[in-house]
């Protein structure tokens, strides 16, 4: 057994999202990741299912992305996000002391976008009505 499948373990349900990759238009040298929420808190009984269907997933949101941006450096990724960080906050992040209340999403996966390119399916919409994204 791998120890990523242990750790999901302590969590009741996962994210999958899928990326890619794009240079920084004012440091060519710096490169950063657009995430895209396909399916959100998926209950964990699901892994074995979802972990099958990864590549299956990964390919069919390469073939379908109708990239326009110029800045894409062709690289895609898929992955499985647990919650602790998929719901992480800017006072998960920094503590109560610098950010008390602060429940800004820290990373942006397209967690609150059902209209995102990809989405196919929220199993709890109502959890993430406790989160808000920076704007």
């Amino acid at each position: 057994m791998n120890m990523e499948y242990n750790m999901s373990e302590d969590f009741k349900s996962f994210n999958i999202v899928y990326k890619r990759e794009y240079q920084d238009p004012e440091d060519s040298m710096d490169t950063f990741w657009s995430s895209y929420t396909l399916y959100r808190n998926v209950p964990i009984s699901k892994i074995k299912y979802y972990r099958k269907r990864l590549l299956m997933f990964k390919d069919y949101m390469d073939k379908s992305f109708k990239e326009k941006a110029t800045n894409f450096t062709g690289a895609t990724g898929i992955e499985i996000i647990y919650p602790d960080e998929y719901y992480q906050t800017y006072e998960d992040v920094f503590g109560p002391e610098t950010a008390a209340g602060d429940n800004n999403l820290y990373n942006d996966f397209g967690q609150l976008w059902n209209t995102r390119h990809g989405f196919r399916k929220d199993f709890d919409p109502d959890l993430i009505k406790n989160y808000k994204a920076i704007i």
